[in-house]
């Protein structure tokens, strides 16, 4: 048998490890308001209640950041009222 050490540090050993549980997915939150997914229930015709997420509506605008323009993941409510008060 034959073992391979290599040195990294905590941080990056602890990324490679978590790697394989994480999913490929966008960040979920708005780059201006901060807005996040919710918790409630879908309610069924018969009163069941099961756990759902409501999900913020994001979209990829170009948005000034900190005095520069920059691609963000705003929500609809950000960009209306950006449009607002342009």
């Amino acid at each position: 048998m034959c073992y391979y050490v290599t040195l990294i540090s905590l941080q990056s050993y602890a990324m490679i490890r978590e790697a394989p549980n994480q999913t490929n997915t966008m960040a979920q939150r708005c780059a201006i308001c901060g807005k996040g997914p919710q918790f409630g229930h879908h309610v069924s015709h018969s009163k069941v209640h099961t756990k759902r997420r409501f999900m913020p509506n994001l979209h990829k605008a170009k948005v000034m950041i900190d005095g520069r323009s920059q691609s963000a993941l705003v929500c609809t409510r950000c960009l209306r009222t950006q449009a607002k008060s342009a």
